[in-house]
């Protein structure tokens, strides 16, 4: 009688720790479905955020834009200023070598006309680019001159009458005469070397002078021989005038100036 109420309270233990399993188990799957389902499902965003989201993804996009033609931009300016600046080589390039060529050609025909006056020989006479009036000279040095006229020679001093600059007085030839009848003289090749006589710079100088000439300047006072339609005289060295402008030649051409 005892062993079957032990079997009896057995058997009512194994049912209870059977039912507490079911329990347990369709608990544990409803706690387990209720904590796992929220994660497999696909993460949905606050409107908010979607708003922001394309707020900067429409920023990037015109950051993108703003860059790709600033960009153009800086390029094609680039480019632009490239072709300026060789364009503007390619001029000054042109002009330097024109400006070459013409260099070439003047030194060339002074060259030429260097040779066409001995440099040793005597000037015996010489001719005005202004008028083609001759006057003679009278030199035993290459490097001093008298200017004849009406048979005297050109004189700068202060004994000439009425306290004139210059006059006409009878020629000094002997050994110690004075520099008041001397001139002595350029000859003149180019825009450059004019400039320089007159202290000025060579674009100050006319581009109408054709060269060679030269110019006889006083030792007295440095001016230069002129000469104008009241005759032969000295003024202030101005070689953009052809009054001062000479032609020379070693051959004696016997001349009086009236």
């Amino acid at each position: 009688m005892l062993l079957d109420y032990i079997y009896l309270i057995i058997i009512l233990v194994l049912i209870i720790v059977i039912i507490f399993l079911i329990c347990l188990s369709y608990e544990y799957r409803i706690f387990n479905q209720a904590t796992i389902e929220p994660f497999m499902q696909p993460p949905t965003l606050p409107t908010t955020f979607n708003n922001l989201n394309d707020n900067y993804t429409n920023n990037f996009n015109k950051f993108i834009d703003n860059y790709e033609n600033t960009k153009n931009i800086v390029k094609n300016q680039k480019i632009n200023d490239d072709y300026t600046d060789y364009y503007s080589l390619t001029e000054q390039h042109q002009i330097n070598n024109n400006n070459f060529n013409k260099l070439l050609e003047m030194n060339n025909n002074v060259k030429e006309k260097i040779k066409s006056f001995p440099i040793n020989e005597l000037i015996k006479t010489i001719k005005s680019n202004y008028n083609s009036q001759y006057l003679s000279t009278i030199t035993n040095d290459v490097l001093k001159y008298g200017i004849i006229a009406n048979d005297k020679c050109l004189s700068v001093s202060g004994n000439c009458p009425n306290n004139k600059p210059f006059c006409l007085e009878e020629c000094q030839q002997n050994l110690y005469s004075t520099d008041s009848q001397k001139f002595y003289t350029n000859r003149i090749y180019s825009a450059a070397e004019a400039a320089k006589i007159m202290g000025v710079n060579p674009n100050k100088i006319t581009d109408k002078n054709i060269y060679p000439f030269n110019i006889f300047r006083s030792r007295v006072n440095d001016e230069c021989l002129t000469i104008d339609n009241d005759g032969i005289g000295i003024a202030p060295c101005n070689l953009n005038t052809l009054n001062q402008q000479w032609s020379i030649s070693p051959d004696e051409n016997i001349c009086i100036l009236k």
